[in-house]
């Protein structure tokens, strides 16, 4: 049951709110002005408040403003038949949950009322700059139940999670992971997020692989040849970003021996690292190098870099994790701390984004060896993380 305050100066229209939510269960009040409106909330503030935008001397947009002061835990819903852009403007920046454009159905009340109940704990509004991926990934992330409305001229669609996994998405006639591989194949659109919604459960797939796979089916469906000269030059140009000259004088060696069983071992970690560019759009390389003796471990790439590439790229890893400003700052946290030394390094995982390239970079084995991908900057990032760690049960195994 859900405590509601209705404003309208329309007498029929509020006894008519009123009739309609209380039969639904809520505890409903109801006044016809801001001035009762204020005074009702300062006796007793309910959880949603649903107001007329105009009315006579104060309007809707008033009782907005007043609202934080008198009843701040309370979420308003704006209606009116006359609400203009910057009316509803206006309203979305005076934390109105929705506003809605008389005459409206009872199902759409329905929906308001439950998007202000589930805004109870959490921000709604609109965000410019994301894509359906990143979205996805935060709903995940923080194990979120919700339904995701997906607007566009290419693709519409639905997509439901619940406790942060996507169990449905439907996309025209399209149901499951067809539907979803459609709907982030728009690349463009509008996104709205409301309650989760009863659905049918036809995607079982753990999250994480779900989405490496489908975006891997997207990428092997457009993926156009690769030009092997402009990737070597794109990786060259990150070479000389570092500040090195490739000459590779004070670079990690490599193991000659990759016949032997030591050979083996860097063999299964070249493997891994194959699998981790396989599994991202944009993955130019991935390696993994050993921070005690700068040793590559393991490596592979698809952009054809020379032996000297691979390995100063290694050294500016070494240089990363392990150079001599980071043992600083290592002695100075724990003489700060006074923390006995105890052979714990300080950076863990590290995130460099250059001209051309993205650069994830995290500690393995307890800081034994770090793995490192990079891919082009039209990779999304959250996916670049999730697949190297990903690989990673792979290849801490065959870490020496």
């Amino acid at each position: 049951m859900t405590s509601i305050l209705v404003v309208d100066d329309d007498e029929q229209l509020r006894w008519a709110l009123e009739r309609e939510l209380s039969a639904e269960g809520h505890e409903v009040s109801a006044v016809s002005n801001v001035a009762a409106a204020l005074e009702a909330l300062r006796e007793r503030a309910p959880e949603v408040l649903i107001t007329d935008l105009r009315m006579s001397e104060q309007d809707g947009i008033d009782l907005l403003t007043e609202l934080p002061r008198v009843a701040g835990s309370t979420r308003p819903i704006l209606m009116s038949a006359y609400a203009t852009a910057a009316d509803h403007d206006r309203a979305t920046e005076l934390g109105a949950v929705r506003v809605l454009c008389k005459p409206f159905t009872p199902v759409e009340l329905r929906e308001a009322i439950a998007q202000a109940v589930e805004c109870e704990s959490g921000f709604r509004g609109s965000v410019h700059g994301l894509s359906l991926v990143d979205l996805l990934q935060m709903f995940h992330f923080g194990q979120r139940s919700v339904t995701l409305a997906v607007g566009g001229a290419a693709t519409a669609g639905r997509i439901h999670l619940q406790a942060g996994e996507v169990v449905h998405a439907e996309a025209g006639e399209r149901r499951g992971e067809e539907a979803l591989r459609a709907l982030l194949a728009a690349g463009t659109g509008s996104l709205r997020t409301g309650p989760p919604e009863g659905c049918p459960r036809t995607i079982r797939r753990p999250f994480d692989s779900l989405l490496l796979e489908l975006l891997r089916q997207l990428d092997e469906g457009e993926r156009a040849e690769v030009d092997v000269d402009a990737a070597f030059d794109v990786a060259f140009d990150e070479a000389n970003w570092l500040g090195l000259d490739g000459a590779g004088d004070s670079a990690p060696a490599v193991d000659p021996d990759r016949s032997s069983s030591g050979g083996e071992t860097m063999g299964k970690i070249d493997d891994a690292c194959k699998t981790a560019v396989e599994k991202v759009d944009g993955s130019v390389a991935c390696g993994v190098v050993d921070l005690d003796t700068g040793m590559l471990l393991g490596i592979h790439n698809s952009a054809q870099y020379t032996q000297t590439l691979n390995e100063v790229v290694a050294g500016a890893t070494m240089d990363m994790f392990r150079g001599p400003n980071v043992g600083r700052i290592e002695q100075m946290v724990r003489a700060h701390r006074g923390m006995e030394e105890d052979g714990a390094h300080y950076f863990e995982e590290i995130h460099v984004t250059s001209r051309h390239n993205y650069h994830f970079m995290k500690t393995i084995r307890g800081g034994k060896a770090v793995i490192v991908l990079v891919t082009k900057k039209s990779t999304n990032i959250g996916m670049g993380w999730a697949s190297l760690k990903s690989v990673i049960p792979e290849i801490e195994p065959h870490v020496p």
